[in-house]
């Protein structure tokens, strides 16, 4: 399926040379590449020239040939490292952070040069990764699952998966093959869920991950959970204080919360020293995926309502700039029709002058041919004068007429246009309005369904009959007179599976051949059907790949080489997986349509490097972060930027749009987890976090917010910003 795991890199020559005799990539390249090629190579190619192997930088360039073998001295790569002839390289206070060649490389480049400036093809060799410091732990990527129900994040080259209902690390995904249960050898760069959530991708230096999802253990119930009884004097005062009758009671094993199995169905937790309630109990975990479902199909539904209401206002603020067009064509149409017949009379009279001075230059001229007459000469003078004079006038009384008769037809032809533009507008106000009758009648189905959902789950159809509290009292089981078990999630209420233990994450495959990733895999994305992982990375100012994978043989499908002229940095699929938008530290986000590769989009306006990508629901948008501090909407429709939004004074590191709703969630530099809509609105900030944020996401329903960043915690609030967890990496 996938080949095995292996870490290469360009190093040496594919044949040792001798000692004396010096080679490009073992002796030169390496104090060329930070100090020269930095500024001349494939994409930054000042001066016209490339210095990325000896073949190039004899091809020159705007300055002729870099170098000449056997010429040291006559080699401008030289000159420039001598600051010879008025060249310097590199120049002072430059960007790259380049310096001066020491003597000792200068005399190394002078002498491979002499020697015919000999270069042999790249060799493969296995990087040997030096094991982290315990300092070096922070978390740079984030995944949730698509049902809200788990997270994932990466720490250094380790990856945890945490539990968002019980609020607890369940499971740190480890490679066999590496050491103290890490999942690579280098950073965990990206992570991502299938839509399914049983395949976790992740990636890192040159390779590619998929983790599978292994079934739960044994299903448990109350009857095989070890209980602590509780005493019947505790379950008589609950009772008294709630109002309820007890059934069942149990205790936790530290003895500070009570759970009881009460005569209406419910299973209630109670605090053992006040006898307060803490939390209700109901439903299942089919009820709870059923409820997610209709959760989305609400929220979609009014985003449909809301886009549809947007068109709406597009077309009446059109139809009244049209309104105006069309009062002011119709009113050229009166006025030049009022004035038309006037300037129609003036043809007639003008066309008889014309006739009759034409008539007497005629006769003029017939006199002279007769004999001639310096009288009659003088008098056809006068005469031609005066045929120019009646022909000026009638052309200018035809081009009168022509004119207001032009005027009227333009009018009239704008006066289609216009009713012909309202009329398309109408057709889309009709369906508009259509389409909001729909998404509000499916919108009323989805919020009757989940009430009467809400209201089934409190009608007693089975009695708790047998309850407890599982040993670490992170869930509780209940046993039905019907049978059935269910099991909640004591933190949080969620209904849970049964199993005794969590279900764990196994190495399903590796991707990893030699040349397929450049560096380091900075995106991983999922289709919406599971079937195609996308994967975003490139070489360093030299370019930006985007290769997809067949996920069930771990083969690629497409390869996009330079989509974009640096690394790629993020990605995500539309929402019906036909387009694959990208991200990339050239400042430019892109969307492709992944059947053709042919580019679709191409978003510019960032000045930095775009950091997050994403698309709504409904895919009429995309949202991009900038390293600059800001995000930007675009209209998918259109294809022009929606808007900009600003107010971030760091990078904003990630965003994700917020289930089926237009809010996006975004992380960044300046220590905060922000909420935005896409027309700029603020929603929520959570401000003064401890370090730079580097990712964050959120659960569909907006209910759980999670991110994390360089001082390697995991951090997790509700929807108004409440801390609910935060959990560290050791």
């Amino acid at each position: 399926m996938m080949k095995p795991h292996a870490l290469l890199a360009l190093f040496c020559s594919s044949t040792i040379a001798p000692a004396d005799e010096l080679e490009f990539y073992r002796d030169v390249y390496p104090f060329l590449k930070g100090n020269c090629i930095s500024c001349h190579n494939k994409t930054t190619t000042k001066a016209d020239l490339n210095m990325e192997t000896p073949a190039l930088m004899m091809k020159g360039g705007e300055s002729g040939p870099s170098l000449i073998p056997g010429k040291s001295g006559e080699s401008l790569v030289v000159q420039a490292s001598l600051h010879a002839n008025d060249m310097e390289m590199p120049p002072s206070n430059n960007k790259s952070g380049a310096v001066n060649l020491t003597p000792e490389q200068i005399a190394t480049l002078k002498l491979w040069i002499d020697q015919g400036a000999k270069s042999t093809k790249p060799q493969e060799r296995a990087v040997v990764l030096r094991a982290f410091a315990a300092s070096v732990d922070p978390i740079y990527c984030l995944a949730i699952s698509r049902d809200g129900r788990h997270a994932a994040c990466g720490r250094s080259n380790r990856i945890f998966v945490y539990d968002l209902a019980t609020r607890q690390l369940v499971a740190q995904v480890g490679d066999a093959a590496e050491k103290n249960g890490a999942a690579h050898r280098a950073l965990v760069q990206s992570l991502a869920f299938s839509p399914d959530g049983t395949r976790l991708a992740s990636g890192s230096f040159r390779e590619v991950k998929l983790w599978k999802l292994g079934p739960a253990k044994a299903a448990t119930n109350a009857a095989q959970t070890p209980a602590v009884a509780a005493t019947p004097d505790l379950i008589k005062k609950i009772a008294a204080a709630g109002k309820v009758v007890v059934l069942s009671g149990a205790m936790s094993a530290d003895g500070k919360q009570a759970v009881t199995g009460c005569a209406d169905g419910s299973v209630r937790v109670w605090d053992a020293a006040t006898l307060k309630p803490v939390i209700e109990l109901r439903g299942s975990v089919a009820a709870a995926k059923k409820m997610a479902e209709l959760d989305w199909t609400i929220a979609a539904q009014k985003l449909e309502q809301a886009f549809q209401q947007s068109e709406i206002a597009r077309m009446t603020a059109q139809d009244k700039a049209l309104d105006v067009l069309l009062g002011k064509a119709n009113e050229a149409i009166a006025t030049m029709k009022k004035v038309l017949p006037e300037k129609q009379k003036a043809v007639p009279p003008a066309t008889e002058a014309k006739t009759a001075a034409q008539k007497a230059v005629d006769q003029i001229t017939a006199k002279l041919a007769a004999a001639k007459d310096a009288a009659a000469e003088k008098e056809l003078k006068t005469a031609q004068d005066k045929l120019i004079t009646a022909k000026m006038t009638e052309v200018s009384a035809l081009a009168a007429v022509s004119a207001a008769q032009s005027n009227v037809k333009d009018a009239e032809d704008d006066v289609k246009r216009i009713t012909a533009s309202k009329a398309a507008n109408a057709k889309v106000t009709t369906a508009a309005n259509a389409a909001i009758t729909a998404a509000k009648a499916a919108q009323d189905k989805a919020a009757a369904g989940l009430a009467a959902l809400k209201a089934s789950l409190t009608k007693a159809t089975a009695k708790p009959v047998a309850v407890s509290f599982s040993v670490d009292a992170s869930r509780v089981v209940s046993k039905f007179d019907d049978g059935t078990s269910r099991a909640w999630a004591a933190a949080t209420g969620l209904p849970v599976e049964e199993g005794s233990e969590p279900p764990s994450w196994t190495l399903e495959g590796k991707i990893d051949a030699w040349g397929l990733f450049a560096d380091r895999v900075n995106a991983v994305r999922f289709s919406p059907d599971g079937k195609t992982l996308a994967t975003g990375g490139g070489e360093l100012s030299r370019g930006g790949d985007v290769i997809l994978f067949d996920v069930a043989t771990g083969k690629v499908t497409q390869t996009w080489k330079d989509k974009h002229s640096d690394v790629v940095l993020c990605l995500d699929f539309s929402p019906d997986g036909k387009k694959l938008a990208s991200g990339a530290a050239d400042k430019i986000a892109r969307v492709t349509d992944i059947a053709s590769g042919k580019p679709l989009n191409l978003m510019e306006g960032h000045t930095h490097h775009v950091m997050g990508i994403a698309f709504r629901s409904d895919g009429r948008v995309l949202a991009t972060a900038g390293a600059e501090g800001t995000v930007s909407t675009w209209d998918m429709i259109s294809g022009e930027r929606k808007r900009k939004i600003e107010g971030w004074t760091k990078e904003v590191t990630s965003l994700q749009f917020i289930g089926a709703t237009n809010q996006i969630i975004t992380s960044a530099g300046d220590n905060r987890v922000r909420i935005v809509n896409d027309e700029g609105t603020e929603i929520r900030n959570i401000a003064d976090l401890p370090d730079y944020m580097q990712s964050a996401v959120s659960t569909p329903d907006g209910a759980t917010l999670v991110a994390g960043g360089e001082d390697s915690y995991l951090r997790v609030w509700d929807a108004k910003g409440k801390v609910l967890a935060a959990f560290g990496g050791k």
